[in-house]
C-alpha cells in the first residue's frame, strides 16, 4: 500500500489539484518521494518524507544538503554535475511536520534524466566513478565539521565487526549454528579490522574526508540520450568519513556481474574491466588531492566495504531481520554468503593482478 501526502502538506504547498499531478516516485526502504507541482514554484518538485526511525536528526539532512549545494553554487563551473537546490517551506523553513510528527522536504526536479540501477558498459561506469570523484574534490571544500553526521558509524569496520560479535553471542541460536561455516570465513578475516584502525588511527596520513557514503549507480542521473551524468543525489549519508567509502560502494555495487540477491555463488565473479573503470573513473579526479598514502592503499576500498556490508547482513540475520527488508526466511543468509563470495573474489582478482596475499595485503 502507498503513502499518502497528508492533508496539511497539500494546503501548504498548494499542490495541483488534477489527476495525475502527483506521482510517487519510490517507495523505498528509506523514504517515500513524490513528484509533483506547486503553486508556489514554477517548476516540478521532489517532495519527500524523512524516515526518522532511521534518520533521528532530520534537521541535519536538511542543513547537509543546503550547504553542499551552497558550495556546488559557488563553484559549479568546475564541477560537470548538478546539486539539486533544497527548497523552503511558507515559513522559510527546510522541514515541514505533519500531524503525525513525520518530517518533511521539498527541493527542486531536474528533468529529462533518467536513474539506472545496472550498468551497461565500463565506459558508464567510467563516467559514474569519475563523477563521484568529481564530487569528493568539491566537498574537500567544505570543512568537515560543518557537515554533520547523519549516521553514526555508518562505515565503521571496527563497529561492524563488533556488532556481528553481539549478535553471534545473543541472537538466534539455531541461526548461529546454521552459520557457523560463514562465520569462522569472517573471523578468519579480523586483520582486515587491524589495518582498517591503522587507518582511522592515523589522521595525518588518512584525513576526515567528506563523502557520499551510498556511490551506486541509482544515485546519479543520466543524460537520457548519452551517458553523461547530469545530477547527484541523494545526500542524505553524505558526512565526514575516510578516503575508502565511496569507491568501496561503487566497487560492491558495481564490480561484479551479479547483484547482492543473487544465490548461484558460482557465478559471482569481479568483471576485470568494470574494477579497473571504476578505479581509474574515480582516481583520474582525484589522486591529486589525495595523500600519497591514500593513493596507496586505494585497493583497500572494495576489501573494507563488502566485508562490512557481509558482517551487516548475517548481524541482521542473527536479530531475526530487523533491519533489511526480507522476501523469505534466509534471504539475509543468502545475502551474506553473496557478499562473502564477492569478497573472496576481490582477492583473488586483487592477487592475480597486483599479487596481493589476502592475508598480507
Amino acid at each position: 500500500m502507498n503513502p499518502a501526502i497528508p492533508t496539511s502538506l497539500e494546503k501548504e504547498l498548494q499542490l495541483a489539484s488534477e489527476e495525475g499531478s502527483v506521482q510517487l516516485l519510490s517507495n523505498g526502504l528509506i523514504n517515500h518521494t513524490w513528484i509533483g507541482r506547486s503553486s508556489h514554484f514554477s517548476f516540478p518538485i521532489v517532495l519527500q518524507q524523512i524516515n526518522k526511525q532511521v534518520f533521528k536528526n532530520p534537521q541535519a539532512l536538511v542543513n547537509n544538503h543546503q550547504q553542499i549545494h551552497q558550495i556546488w553554487q559557488q563553484q559549479q563551473s568546475l564541477y560537470p554535475f548538478k546539486i539539486a537546490a533544497p527548497l523552503p517551506f511558507s515559513n522559510n523553513s527546510l522541514l515541514f511536520y505533519d500531524q503525525k510528527g513525520y518530517p518533511w522536504r521539498i527541493q527542486e526536479y531536474i528533468a529529462e534524466t533518467i536513474s539506472i540501477t545496472k550498468p551497461a558498459s565500463a565506459n558508464q561506469l567510467y563516467e559514474a566513478a569519475r563523477s563521484f570523484g568529481e564530487f569528493a574534490r568539491m566537498a574537500q571544500l567544505i570543512p568537515p565539521h560543518s557537515i554533520q553526521i547523519t549516521l553514526e558509524n555508518f562505515h565503521n569496520l571496527r563497529y561492524r565487526f563488533e556488532q556481528f560479535q553481539t549478535a553471534k553471542n545473543k541472537g538466534n541460536a539455531d541461526r548461529i549454528k546454521e552459520a557457523f561455516q560463514l562465520i569462522k570465513n569472517l573471523e578468519n578475516r579480523f586483520h582486515y579490522i587491524d589495518r582498517f584502525d591503522t587507518i582511522t588511527n592515523s589522521p595525518v596520513l588518512f584525513p576526515t574526508r567528506i563523502r557520499h557514503h551510498d556511490a551506486k549507480i541509482a544515485n546519479l542521473l543520466f543524460d537520457n540520450s548519452t551517458n553523461k551524468v547530469i545530477a547527484i543525489v541523494d545526500l542524505d549519508t553524505t558526512m565526514p568519513g575516510f578516503f575508502f567509502s565511496d569507491l568501496g560502494d561503487m566497487i560492491r555495487s558495481m564490480a561484479g556481474k551479479t547483484d547482492e540477491n543473487h544465490t548461484q555463488l558460482d557465478q559471482i565473479v569481479i568483471d576485470e574491466d568494470y574494477y579497473d573503470a571504476l578505479v581509474t573513473g574515480y582516481q583520474s579526479t582525484l589522486a591529486a588531492y589525495s595523500t600519497p598514502e591514500e593513493n596507496k592503499w586505494i585497493h583497500w576500498s572494495g576489501i573494507w566495504i563488502i566485508y562490512m556490508q557481509c558482517l551487516r547482513f548475517i548481524t541482521d540475520y542473527f536479530l531475526n531481520d530487523q533491519y533489511y527488508r526480507i522476501e523469505y526466511p534466509l534471504h539475509n543468509l543468502d545475502r551474506a554468503w553473496n557478499q562473502y563470495q564477492l569478497l573472496v573474489a576481490l582477492e583473488q582478482h586483487l592477487k592475480r593482478k597486483f599479487n596481493f596475499e589476502p592475508g598480507s595485503f
